[in-house]
């Protein structure tokens, strides 16, 4: 039996086309090179910019360090500058009394708020009064001289003792010991005190400096105050004010 002839076998791609592919092949394989050396020079650059930031973060941090030294520094010299003044002042004002012979009833004491001038009611008024009295004019007068040149803020307290008082013009202890604060306020503003550098307050008889049990004591706690606060002391006072008022206090 004759065997069956096969059918022709179909003709395969064209020879070029095989080229073609390897040569596709080559460029994909070129392409994909080229951008993973891309994506590294990529991370390279990252790298190398945030070593960059990282050296101008640390040198930026320098300079406010230096900046903050700087600052330091400077309030440690306002702080000196304030103390010499204060030791300065203080000096001034115990070698004045010394001279006047006021030292029992004058004295000169540091505080939480300053230097303060403590004077004796009968060095200054009357008893229940709130006019200054004439011998008590060259002592404030001394007074007002060195408040002129001082950068200090000045507060006027009125002090009074335990005992009631009640007349027409001051019914209380209250009226009284503001009364004299702003008499001496009014006193220094006469003798070219800035006004804006003064204030004044009554308290009564509830700041005693000792214990109203003897007349002497009480003749202690009768008294004007008159305190030179630091400029820097004041603000502090004024900005926790502010503070409390716009919180609504």
């Amino acid at each position: 039996m004759a065997e069956k002839k096969c059918e022709e076998c179909k003709a395969g791609a064209p020879e070029w086309m095989v080229t073609f592919s390897d040569m596709t092949t080559l460029l994909l394989t070129f392409f994909v090179l080229l951008l993973s050396m891309a994506s590294l020079d990529q991370r390279k650059i990252k790298e190398a910019l945030g070593s960059l930031q990282g050296a101008l973060g640390v040198l930026e941090a320098g300079r406010k360090s230096e900046m903050g030294k700087e600052e330091i520094l400077s309030k440690m010299d306002f702080v000196d500058k304030v103390k010499k003044s204060q030791e300065q002042m203080l000096s001034g004002l115990k070698n004045y009394i010394e001279q006047a012979n006021l030292s029992s009833q004058i004295s000169v004491v540091k505080t939480d708020k300053g230097i303060s001038v403590r004077i004796m009611d009968s060095v200054l008024f009357a008893p229940g009064s709130a006019e200054i009295l004439p011998s008590a004019i060259p002592i404030l007068e001394k007074l007002a001289a060195v408040m002129r040149d001082t950068p200090y803020n000045i507060l006027v307290e009125g002090h009074t003792d335990d005992i009631p008082i009640s007349t027409p013009k001051y019914p209380s202890n209250w009226e009284l010991s503001t009364a004299r604060a702003v008499a001496v306020v009014k006193f220094l503003i006469s003798r070219g005190v800035k006004p804006e550098k003064l204030s004044a307050a009554g308290y009564a008889q509830y700041h005693p400096l000792v214990p109203n049990i003897t007349p002497e004591n009480r003749a202690k706690n009768r008294r004007v105050e008159i305190n030179f606060v630091s400029p820097e002391l004041a603000e502090s006072h004024k900005n926790i004010f502010e503070e409390n008022e716009g919180g609504g206090f």
